[in-house]
């Protein structure tokens, strides 16, 4: 009787012995209960009329039918099993368990497994059955009445509130995104931006939460030039002194600042800190500079070669983990992703990497933003972290810090999977901005380095001796594993092969000495600094064409294309 068959079939018998049968029958063609409400209806009419029979008149009645139906249950057994027909066992051996199985709550369990059986699912209590839950059509009301509050909004203390409760609400609510697109969220919050008076009190702040809105439900511009300019930081480490000294140099090219030249900066590891540091507005690059060379000193100049081993033997960690999340916190903006489109920065993307175990490796991108209507990335992502665990996530490289955890998902450095953000922030820029806007771009990728290396004639491998052509040991097929994952420059060519000449740059410094990651001799973070100096100077031509693209102003037609679709949103003639 382990099964619900089994514990069925008894009590349908017992039911039959006890004329309740009839009783259970005529219930279940009353009600025909086809939801657990009913079912739990049917169960508690059913316990009345068990009741109810079971009175102290039918005692004997119920003890005849309990002998009989023990009887029969053992039978049962023992034909199902095999085993060859016994004696009628005796009633002390039989009557307890018997007894306990066919008691009134047992016949009610039975019937809830019954129950079970129908419905596909496990029976739970009612407190677990009733949790709280949002419905499509409640989100859908809720979405059209925050829009709508903040389109009827008259006092610049009421917008700032109502539009700080819509961006509660589209991070509550991924899915009212859609939805809130088609009430004319984009139209509201336009409005609220032309009507805007920036010499009023709370004009900045109104501006700032409602740039933050618009990013939430995917509306773009391109705020200099004639398409989408992107930014692609590489990982490396503390390398990433190379890419800071190369925007130095183009900053003062351009007489702008960084966050001034791009729309679209994607960073991965090391790239994922100076990105953070200018597109939240938390300083510029001299802040970035500042704080890489902190992080030399105080991160991994303070770390002994002891307590270093026993966090990685412990901990798989050399470093002090938690060391480091305070000093992101202390560096980076306390805001999430989303307030970093508050000081009007370019779009941010962070990437890491997420191992959780029984799945397989996959990019994890941290937005500033949201793609627009109908547009979904191949890329799994949120808007919702703090930028501090954005970073965090994103320089998580193995053996130098822990894995770290968020809403359930385990991230590493981004830059085992994609070291070389790239193709990613073009995929998300073409969602983003449009296609067309993309191919009117200029696009930068900054690498931090790579090692010089004698080129390999392999015509000569093919005549090496064969004491030369042993197998590889295991140091070297980690080694070469580990290459070939963080490898920068098979992105670097199938971009350059796709992008039309002109519109696409890399920079990536060949360096004369080695560099670990996690360097701290100050002589060889002053030779990053001057070998990204020579190269700058060999390739000057590239960094002047780059910073004229970059500077480039969208043209008299395109000027009155954006006002006249300005115009048409804000009346309500297009989304």
């Amino acid at each position: 009787m382990s099964s619900l068959g089994g514990q069925w079939r008894v009590i349908r018998h017992y039911l039959s012995l006890n004329n309740l049968n009839a009783e259970v029958e005529k219930l279940v063609q009353k009600l025909k209960p086809a939801s657990p409400e009913q079912w739990d209806n049917l169960i508690r009419k059913f316990e009345k009329v068990v009741s109810a029979r079971l009175s102290p008149g039918a005692e004997a009645e119920k003890a005849e039918a309990d002998d009989k139906v023990k009887k029969t249950a053992v039978e049962d057994i023992s034909s199902k099993a095999g085993s060859p027909p016994t004696s009628e066992p005796k009633p002390k051996d039989v009557a307890p368990s018997m007894a306990a199985e066919l008691s009134v709550e047992g016949l009610l369990q039975g019937l809830r497994l019954k129950k079970d059986t129908q419905l596909g699912k496990i029976s739970q209590p009612t407190w677990k059955e009733q949790k709280s839950a949002v419905t499509k059509s409640s989100i859908q009301s809720r979405t059209a009445y925050v829009i709508s509050a903040v389109a009827a909004a008259t006092s610049r203390e009421s917008v700032l509130r109502r539009a700080e409760r819509l961006v509660d609400h589209l991070h509550e609510f991924p899915e009212a995104r859609d939805y809130a697109i088609k009430e004319g969220a984009v139209r509201a919050l336009l409005r609220v931006q032309n009507k805007l008076d920036h010499a009023e009190p709370l004009a900045k702040e109104i501006y700032g939460v409602v740039n933050e809105a618009l990013a939430l439900v995917g509306y773009w511009r391109t705020r200099w030039g004639p398409g989408a300019d992107i930014l692609a930081l590489d990982g490396g480490g503390i390398r990433g002194i190379i890419a800071i000294e190369m925007l130095r140099h183009l900053e003062r090219l351009s007489g702008r600042r960084v966050t001034e030249l791009f729309d679209y900066i994607a960073g991965v590891s090391t790239g994922a800190i100076i990105a953070a540091v200018l597109a939240s507005g938390a300083g510029s690059l001299d802040t970035a500079r500042h704080m890489y060379y902190t992080l030399s000193q105080e991160m991994f100049g303070n770390t002994s070669l002891l307590g270093g081993g026993a966090r990685l033997v412990w901990t798989h960690a050399y470093y002090d983990t938690q060391a480091w999340e305070r000093l992101l916190q202390d560096n980076l903006r306390d805001c999430t992703l989303t307030q970093c489109n508050r000081s009007d920065a370019p779009k941010l993307a962070i990437v890491s990497c997420v191992v959780n175990r029984g799945s397989r490796l996959a990019p994890f991108l941290f937005r500033s933003y949201e793609v627009g209507w109908r547009r979904r990335s191949v890329f799994p992502g949120t808007s919702r972290a703090p930028l501090w665990a954005a970073v965090r996530a994103s320089a998580a490289a193995p053996t130098y810090f822990d894995e770290f955890r968020l809403d359930g998902l385990l991230h590493q450095d981004g830059g085992i999977l994609v070291n070389n953000p790239t193709a990613v922030a073009v995929h998300e820029a073409r969602l983003l901005f449009g296609a067309a806007a993309v191919a009117r771009g200029a696009l930068v990728s900054l690498g931090t380095g790579r090692a010089l290396s004698a080129h390999t004639d392999y015509r000569r491998l093919t005549r090496a001796l064969p004491d030369q052509q042993q197998p590889t040991s295991w140091r070297d097929k980690f080694n070469k594993i580990l290459d070939s994952a963080t490898d920068t420059e098979g992105v670097h060519l199938v971009m350059n092969d796709l992008f039309p000449a002109g519109g696409y740059f890399r920079f990536n410094p060949p360096l004369m000495q080695d560099c670990a990651m996690d360097e701290i001799d100050k002589a060889k973070l002053d030779n990053l600094v001057v070998d990204t100096h020579a190269y700058i100077r060999r390739n000057q031509h590239k960094f002047e064409q780059a910073a004229a693209l970059l500077c480039r102003r969208r043209g008299v037609l395109q000027r009155v294309t954006d006002a006249a679709r300005r115009r048409a949103i804000l009346a309500g003639l297009a989304d």
